[in-house]
């Protein structure tokens, strides 16, 4: 076999290898992608709160279960809104998962804008039982 053979050979066996290198870095991320805890603009709080002013669990279609009652995030919005203004206001919320429902990005980014919105420190329980306190990001807009 010649040199250039040799060398041919060796860029085959490279090509393949970086190949399944590629395809087991793809596999993985698919793999963290399937988890059931929620990543997305959350953190691990510093110190959290004793007891929470409200406290939801997630329900289907990316809503809210408010003790029985089914919200949606504009819904659950005005009901912060009016405990605001009748006096027994909210300051900390936590979001748990729900007897048939998992804890949804969807549902983290709902509470995400209410708590931007309505200055409230909001928390989610995650599907792993991690507690983390959901950040929010304030684009200047009102």
């Amino acid at each position: 076999m010649s040199s250039r053979h040799a060398g041919h050979m060796h860029n085959i066996t490279f090509a393949r290898r970086f190949k399944l290198v590629l395809l087991a870095l793809l596999l993985a991320a698919l793999a963290a992608c399937g988890r059931d805890n929620i990543k997305e603009g959350t953190s691990e709080p510093t110190v959290s709160p004793q007891q929470y002013d409200l406290v939801v669990r997630a329900d289907k279609d990316g809503q809210f279960d408010l003790d029985g009652a089914t919200l949606d995030t504009q819904t659950l919005r005005d009901h912060i809104r009016y405990r605001n203004d009748a006096g027994s206001p909210v300051r900390t919320i936590l979001l748990k998962r729900g007897e048939k429902q998992k804890v949804t990005n969807q549902q983290v980014a709902g509470l995400a804008g209410i708590a931007r919105d309505l200055k409230v420190e909001a928390y989610v329980l995650d599907n792993d039982e991690r507690l983390k306190i959901i950040q929010i990001a304030d684009d200047g807009k009102k």
